[in-house]
């Protein structure tokens, strides 16, 4: 069977339409005044970097805007479907009009393709795709409707959504860039009340997402705040419970080297869902 592409339908699918479904003054690339173009309300990407807007609006200054930005009526103005950072940058070249295409799209056409292009370019953080998804799911879609609109596995929409559940502190570690999404698969992999816990651990002893996945509280030290990390006689199958951990995103431990049993850990029905769907089973 071939591999299904990473993106899926891609932004070609989701923006084909029969030709007569196209009104002619719609069809094609126009020119509107900056100031009509308003930021989209259902945006996946927050951040942008002002280094890098600089850099692009240097380059509309010198060659212009090479790709129109996508939009939708919205009254007497256009909302950005597509283009958010162009839009911003051509502002800051001092440009008065831009070239656009404007499409009739409902909030979740919009939406998905708001994210398609945002995965193309890879710009958007764990947290900007994350919330994405739960945006979409809002939106009347199940997660694998989700994976099916934005062309990615089901598996993982669902480890992308399970980062919301994270501890305030630690979402916030991420959204600043203390710690990396493995670090963050790695907390959640603990116990719900050790979490805090290991977030300290990875941000003070600035550990590897290796050493965050190899991190277990000592069960005498449970309830101190500032518990060393237990250390662990060694076992024969650690580092296969570690690969099989990363590609799980959950805890593998095994168990006697003739005989014993492999055991997966997992905290929900969505989670052990995800698990089995990894696996090649349904849970129906």
């Amino acid at each position: 069977m071939p591999k299904k592409s990473s993106l899926g339908r891609g932004l070609d699918a989701l923006l084909k339409k029969p030709p007569e479904a196209q009104a002619p003054e719609t069809a094609g690339v126009q020119m509107v005044r900056t100031e009509k173009i308003v930021r989209a309300a259902y945006q996946p990407r927050q951040v942008f970097e002002p280094e890098a807007l600089a850099e692009l609006a240097q380059s509309i200054r010198e060659k212009g805007v090479l790709q129109p930005l996508m939009v939708r009526p919205r009254g007497d103005d256009f909302e950005i479907v597509a283009g958010e950072r162009r839009w911003r940058a051509s502002q800051l070249a001092g440009l008065t009009q831009l070239p656009v295409i404007i499409r009739d799209l409902s909030d979740r056409e919009a939406l998905e393709i708001a994210i398609v292009e945002n995965l193309q370019r890879e710009d958007l953080s764990p947290l900007e795709e994350a919330r994405a998804y739960r945006t979409l799911m809002e939106q009347g879609l199940n997660q694998e409707g989700v994976a099916h609109a934005v062309g990615k596995g089901r598996s993982t929409v669902a480890n992308a959504l399970r980062l919301l559940t994270l501890p305030d502190a630690a979402l916030r570690a991420l959204e600043a860039g203390e710690i990396s999404a493995g670090h963050a698969r790695a907390i959640l992999s603990q116990p719900e009340a050790d979490r805090h816990w290991a977030l300290e651990q990875v941000i003070r002893g600035k550990l590897s997402v290796r050493e965050a996945e190899a991190l277990r509280r000592a069960g005498l030290v449970r309830n101190v705040p500032d518990a060393p990390i237990a250390v662990q006689p060694p076992r024969p199958y650690r580092r296969i419970e570690l690969d099989l951990s990363r590609k799980t995103g959950t805890r593998v431990r095994i168990t006697g080297e003739d005989k014993g049993k492999v055991e997966l850990g997992y905290g929900s029905r969505e989670e052990l869902e995800r698990i089995l769907d990894l696996l090649g089973y349904s849970a129906e």
